[in-house]
């Protein structure tokens, strides 16, 4: 057997058909909607009064 490497490139087949989801090589675009719908964001963003929160040292300010 030659021990030569072979250098195969494989380029992704773009689908905007949810159907080829999960297809090996294939990626699915969806606009952000159905993205949406799908469950494809999480929020993990602080709430306001979070960000407040573990702004301090837990020490009260100095005045």
């Amino acid at each position: 057997m030659d021990d030569k490497l072979l250098n195969i490139r494989q380029v992704p087949i773009i689908s905007q058909n949810l159907d080829d989801f999960g297809l090996p090589g294939v990626i699915v675009e969806v606009d952000p909607e159905t993205a949406e719908e799908l469950g494809a964001f999480e929020e993990t963003a602080l709430s306001e009064e979070d960000a407040w929160e573990s702004n301090s040292d837990g020490e009260e300010p100095i005045q």
